[in-house]
């Protein structure tokens, strides 16, 4: 039973990629919305120093031990989301620790991004807890101007930030790659905790609004970093009268179930958001 379990929960997960995808499921960053919507800041920036000593932190606030970070100074060149007026920002990486015979590797590689003085790029930042510095949480926070990428990805961010502003107008846009979108990333905004966290419902108008971009989706394979129905089904966590289904022969299948569920649990059913404790 194990064995079959397994397995079908391979077949889910290559289901919501791309062929080519599958076999990076570990490595692979997070799609640009995602990231841009999960960054308190975003802008293009160049790397004026390294500060000289490694700053101990908390890699999270319950953490009982701490990490290295090395402190990149970032002058900022353009803002695309959270900064205001800062010139320049402290962003904390952990540096790339090379691991004796048969130990993990620490920071750095697909662990996380590294930069060097003169390096200009993307940065996709978060607030450190302690408030002293931002951090670039994962590979592919930052992007390197050298990327072939590089316009596109600040294309991207762009965008994403236009749609942040009235995510609600482009769920009710006639283009379903548009509703997708915008559905993603309030599921993305919705669905990812920062720290200690409790649920509550958003509203029943807009909860049916994303639920339709979803239903109403392109379920065909899509190329990676694209919005995916079946994934961000996935992310809206506890579902009433969900099952899934017993045969999954191919991407039809995933459909056609969300589809029937929405149909049966839209008009109740209230996608929930996760806030900080305090603010309860």
């Amino acid at each position: 039973m194990q064995t079959k379990l397994f397995a079908a929960a391979l077949l889910v997960a290559a289901l919501a990629l791309p062929p080519a995808s599958v076999h990076a499921l570990r490595v692979a960053p997070p799609p640009g919305p995602t990231r841009i919507v999960q960054s308190d800041a975003v802008f293009v920036g160049r790397v004026l120093q390294i500060e000289p000593i490694d700053v101990d932190a908390k890699p999270y606030p319950a953490s009982k031990t701490t990490v290295k970070y090395r402190v990149a100074v970032v002058k900022v060149n353009t803002i695309i989301r959270g900064l205001k007026t800062e010139k320049m920002v402290r962003v904390g990486f952990i540096p790339f620790v090379q691991p004796k015979p048969g130990r993990p590797i620490i920071g750095g590689r697909r662990g996380g991004p590294q930069v060097t003085v003169g390096q200009e790029g993307l940065f996709m930042i978060s607030k450190h807890s302690s408030g002293k510095f931002y951090m670039a949480p994962d590979y592919g926070y930052f992007v390197s101007a050298e990327q072939k990428n590089f316009d596109d990805e600040i294309k991207t961010a762009r965008k994403v930030v236009a749609m942040m502003g009235n995510a609600e107008a482009y769920l009710k846009s006639k283009d379903a790659d548009e509703r997708l979108l915008a559905a993603s990333l309030l599921i993305s905004q919705y669905r990812t905790p920062k720290g200690a966290s409790v649920e509550e419902p958003i509203s029943a108008a807009q909860t049916k609004l994303i639920l339709n971009a979803l239903a109403t989706a392109k379920w065909q394979q899509r190329r990676f970093g694209d919005p995916d129905p079946w994934t961000l089904f996935n992310q809206l966590g506890a579902k009433d009268g969900w099952k899934y289904p017993q045969k999954i022969r191919n991407r039809d299948d995933l459909r056609d179930a969300v589809q029937a569920w929405i149909r049966a649990h839209g008009e109740t059913y209230r996608i929930k958001r996760f806030v900080p404790r305090a603010e309860k």
